[in-house]
Order: C-alpha cells, then sequence, then structure tokens
C-alpha cells in the first residue's frame, strides 16, 4: 500500500452543486446577487415601515421592546435553518415576500381593534409575526438561494467561507439598512401619498413584486383593493371619511384633520358628547385637548374653550415669579419683555404670554403640530414661529443673543418619554445663557419622584439653576403610602444667580392674569400644599447629572414609563378612537 493518504471523495450531490456553480454564467451571478441583495435591502426597509404603523395603536417605544430581538431570532432561524428547509420549499420561494407585504396592511387592520386584549407585551410582537417577520424570514431565504450559484473559488476563496459568508453578510445587509432607513424615513413620511405608513408598505410590495415577477402575485390583488379602497388608514379622502363614520357611529367622535408627520401621526379629534373637547394627538399621546363650550358647559359657567390639562395653565404662573431681589425694583411691563416656549402642544401657554402682549418666539420641531396649533386650537399668530430642532436653535442663539429672554417655558414631554437631548446640563446651560439676569424659566416635567430617572433630572436641572420651586398640577393622593408610584406632572420654576429656593415668591393673580378662565382661576397661583419637597444632591456630594455623553443612563428608563404612558392613555380615550388613527 501506498503510504501516501488517499483524499476522500466528494459525495455525488457536491460534486455536482459545485459543478454547477461553476458553470452558471456570469450575467446570472450579476443578476442573482443584485436581486438578491434589493430583497435584503427591501427587507432592512421594511423594519422601521413597521414600526412606524405600530406607533399609533402602540407608540414608538412600546412597539420597539421586543421588535429587534424577534427580528435576530427571525434572521437566524432563515439563516441557519435554509439548508434544512430546502427540500420543503421550492426556488421560487422569493414571489411570496410581495404577496405578504402586499397583504401587511390588512392583517393590521384586522389586528388593530384587538389591540386592548393583546396589550402593550404581546400586540406588537403578534401583529409584525404575521406580517414583518414572515417577509424577513422568507427574504433571507429567497436571498440565499438565490446567492448559492455564487462560487468563492472565482475568489480564491476556500468553499467553506461560503457557508458563513454570505448569512453574515445577508443579515449585516438587512441590520445596516434598517437602522439607516430609520433615521432617514421621519424625515420623508407625509410629504407624499407614497411617503405614509401604508404608502411605504405598498412601495415596498410593489418593488419586490417587480424584482420576483411571478403569476403568485394574483393573491395579493384582495388586499391591494383593500388597502385602497376600504381600510381607513390609507391616506386618501375617502379612507378620511370611512374612519369618521366609523369614529362618529361607534364613539362619538369625529377626526378633524390627520397628517403622517417627522414626529408621528398627528391628528385632531373632537368628542361629539355632552361634555364636548377637541385634543390633538401625535402617536399614543395627546399633545393637549380643549374643553369646548357646550350648552351643559355654558350653564356651569364656562365662556370660553378651557385646556382640559391643568399643567399648561400652571406653566404661565411663570408671569407670577418674583425673584426676591427684584421685588423692590421698578416693575416692567409685560409689553417690554420677551419669552421663548420650546415645545408648543395646541399652545396654551404660549397664547397666554401672548395675550399679555409679551414678544414670544415658539421652537416646535414639528410644522404639523404648529399648523393645527394654530387652525383648531386658535394659537395666535403674533409670535415668531421657529420650526427647527431646539437644541440647533439654542446652541446658536445663545452664542449670539445671550440674556435675551425674560421667560423661557420648556415643555416638550410626550408618548411616556421625554427627548433626552433637551434634558441635559449643555442645553439647560444654554438655555439660562439665553435667560435675563432676573428671568424665569418653568419646565414641565412628568415622573415617578421615586425612579433615578426623575431624580436624574431633576438634579440635572438643579445643577444649572440652584434656586428652583417644584409644585404639582393636582393635589397628591391622600392614600399613598410608602413605596406606591405617584406619576405626576410637576413644574418646576427657577431663577439665575440665586442658591436659595426661597428667593422664588409668587405674587397673587390678578383679574388681568386670569383672563375670565375657570381653568386659571383652579390651577394659575401655585398651591402651596401641592408643592414637592424634594432633595437635590449636588454633584460634589455624589449627585448625578446628565451629560450629552449620558443620556443611555436616562433612556434605559423610557421602556417602562412609555408602557405605563400607553395604559394610561387608553383610559384616556375610547380604544376604537387609538386603533381607528
Amino acid at each position: 500500500m501506498s503510504s501516501r493518504q488517499k483524499t476522500p471523495k466528494k459525495p455525488k450531490a457536491a460534486k455536482d452543486a459545485q459543478r454547477q456553480t461553476r458553470n452558471v454564467p456570469t450575467t446570472t451571478l450579476l443578476k442573482n446577487a443584485g436581486t438578491a441583495a434589493a430583497l435584503l435591502l427591501l427587507a432592512g426597509l421594511s423594519s422601521p415601515v413597521s414600526q412606524l404603523n405600530l406607533s399609533p395603536v402602540y407608540g414608538s417605544i412600546p412597539a420597539s421592546l421586543h421588535h429587534q430581538r424577534a427580528m435576530t431570532i427571525t434572521a437566524l432561524a432563515a439563516l441557519i435553518g435554509r439548508g434544512a428547509l430546502k427540500k420543503y420549499v421550492p426556488d421560487s420561494i422569493g414571489d411570496y415576500v410581495a404577496v405578504i407585504a402586499y397583504w401587511s396592511p390588512v392583517i393590521q387592520f384586522l389586528l388593530f381593534p384587538y389591540s386592548g386584549k393583546l396589550g402593550i407585551t404581546y400586540g406588537p410582537v403578534v401583529t409584525e409575526g404575521l406580517t414583518y417577520f414572515p417577509l424577513l424570514f422568507l427574504s433571507l431565504i429567497a436571498a440565499g438561494n438565490l446567492l448559492d450559484c455564487l462560487d468563492p473559488s472565482k475568489f480564491n476563496l476556500p468553499s467553506s467561507l461560503k457557508d458563513a459568508l454570505i448569512p453574515t453578510a445577508s443579515y449585516f445587509t438587512v441590520s445596516t439598512t434598517s437602522k439607516v432607513a430609520a433615521a432617514i424615513i421621519p424625515t420623508l413620511v407625509g410629504n407624499h401619498i407614497y411617503l405614509t405608513r401604508i404608502g411605504f408598505q405598498m412601495l415596498i410590495a410593489s418593488a419586490s413584486a417587480f424584482l420576483t415577477p411571478s403569476r403568485v402575485i394574483l393573491f395579493a390583488f384582495p388586499a391591494i383593493l383593500h388597502s385602497l379602497w376600504a381600510n381607513p388608514h390609507f391616506p386618501s379622502e375617502s379612507a378620511f371619511q370611512k374612519a369618521n363614520s366609523t369614529l362618529f357611529a361607534t364613539e362619538n367622535y369625529t377626526l378633524l384633520a390627520r397628517q403622517e408627520s417627522l414626529t408621528g401621526y398627528v391628528s385632531v379629534v373632537e368628542s361629539q358628547l355632552e361634555s364636548g373637547f377637541r385634543i390633538l394627538r401625535c402617536d399614543h399621546s395627546l399633545l393637549g385637548g380643549e374643553w369646548l363650550v357646550t350648552p351643559s358647559a355654558y350653564a356651569k359657567g364656562q365662556r370660553k374653550r378651557e385646556t382640559i390639562f391643568s399643567v399648561f395653565v400652571l406653566l404661565e404662573a411663570v408671569r407670577l415669579v418674583q425673584p426676591q431681589r427684584a421685588i423692590k425694583a421698578e416693575p416692567v411691563p409685560d409689553s417690554k419683555k420677551s419669552a421663548l416656549v420650546i415645545g408648543l402642544g395646541i399652545g396654551t401657554a404660549p397664547n397666554a404670554l401672548i395675550a399679555h402682549g409679551i414678544n414670544t418666539t415658539i421652537v416646535e420641531l414639528d410644522p404639523v403640530v404648529h399648523h393645527y396649533a394654530t387652525k383648531y386650537f386658535d394659537l395666535s399668530p403674533k409670535h415668531t414661529a421657529v420650526i427647527d430642532d431646539a437644541v440647533a436653535y439654542v446652541e446658536a442663539k445663545h452664542k449670539t443673543n445671550p440674556r435675551s429672554f425674560d421667560y423661557i417655558i420648556h415643555d416638550v414631554f410626550t408618548g411616556g418619554a421625554e427627548p433626552v437631548s433637551l434634558f441635559t446640563v449643555e442645553f439647560l446651560q444654554g438655555l439660562s445663557a439665553l435667560l435675563a439676569d432676573d428671568g424665569v424659566i418653568a419646565i414641565n416635567y412628568a415622573g415617578d419622584l421615586s425612579l433615578g430617572s426623575t431624580r436624574l433630572v431633576l438634579n440635572t436641572i438643579h445643577s444649572v439653576f440652584p434656586a428652583c420651586r417644584i409644585f404639582r398640577d393636582s393635589a397628591p393622593p391622600k392614600d399613598l403610602k410608602d413605596g406606591d408610584s405617584d406619576f405626576i406632572n410637576m413644574v418646576m420654576f427657577c431663577i439665575k444667580g440665586d442658591e436659595n429656593k426661597h428667593a422664588i415668591q409668587f405674587r397673587e393673580a390678578n383679574q388681568d392674569d386670569l383672563m375670565d378662565s375657570l381653568a386659571r382661576r383652579s390651577y394659575l397661583q401655585p398651591n402651596p400644599d401641592w408643592e414637592v419637597m424634594f432633595e437635590f444632591v449636588p454633584e460634589a456630594r455624589g449627585g448625578q447629572i446628565m451629560g450629552k455623553k449620558d443620556v443611555g443612563e436616562l433612556e434605559k428608563y423610557h421602556k417602562g414609563s412609555a408602557v405605563n404612558h400607553w395604559k394610561v392613555m387608553r383610559q384616556v380615550l375610547p380604544e376604537s378612537v387609538w386603533n381607528m388613527w
């Protein structure tokens, strides 16, 4: 016998497969690679689009709780199990990707009415389990099948590398596309009928159908017809009327306007019940609302629209603050003062400032929110509107025009979470630089004083404005026990250049301040019994403050607070109002 070992023979099937890959024309290789790459890009793009469609019903943060984990599990199942599934699924499996994409809006429409029963934990997972995750699964398998024709030996690579390279590259493509698209899509949404939630889904489905033309697309025709003609979420006039007729018939609500925008799905809804009200909604949150002057309200003494949320009236008390050092000074009339408002909502607080003759600048990120506040909530046109990111505005303004505002109102909480960049020490220092030496800032914050997130935010504010007093917007619960959650809206009133909170005193509100408003009579004057006694811990004694690089510390608390906020919102409005958008 020869001393040399014989090379083991490859199985016949392996030889045939290798021979086939070597005999595939280059044009076919390029075509397959291009189709596979396009399918993976569409699968990645579908990830943030799926999340967009869930946000009006579940909120953006709760909808994302298990999304990334489930996405990874689905991808691994497809990439690892593809070989075992080959004998059971046809090579044309990619033809069904478009069918699933077309049916996704229909399945979402059918599942949304059950969001209350499914709950915030299972609702998003179940919905995506029947829409996005099957699309991702089939896209990865189809892309893998198309890439099987590649021969690594042409690139001087070992054949064994192919088994690891294709799955790794596929998942990297999907994941990277998802992250990039999630950053870009919000800047585009709402600019065209196809750049909307369902519009994006239809575009992705059409692109998938173009990539893998097949007769199986006939199975998608009923879904296409439903999305175009029967889905109330489609951005058309007929869909708008359908949503309205359903809302009025089931809940006595009317949808006055709706628009998809960069901060979410924004709409104006009005209750036609005896205690009528109008609200501004963004995704699964309320930005503000007003009680209407109905006959029953008029009988109780209401003569004008009144804000539903007392915290917006409490913010107006920024005008009532008299720093101790300024009490003996000659008062400056409101007509010679200026104010900066960060975050608009429906405009309750800025409207009051404008009504008192104060030169008011409003910084609002979303142009649709500003438009609806003007059209449906009578926001006064006598203001300077800055439709921009507040961080960029403050950073530029405080360098060129320091100490230019007598009052600053900071009110940006929504959706169970706050934009963390607007609570960093750097941003607050910018506001301090913009505030006049004898000016006052009022900051609205919603949170539980027992949570680390709330303590972090309040400590950060206090590190920039040492003299602050905090008031809640409603009476504290009488039966609150140690350890119980006490999630409250609170307003911090702060001044510059002093470390004693008792330097902040409030003058008595007069008739001019109250403006013949029932809400202002009840909530404008800060109630001493509602003052929050919070112990600020200086950084020198271990108190934690949040800079730009520390925002992750606050973001980790968002999941819990957003879930609680979702549950609260479901008690504020009927489920069908949320589900119908």
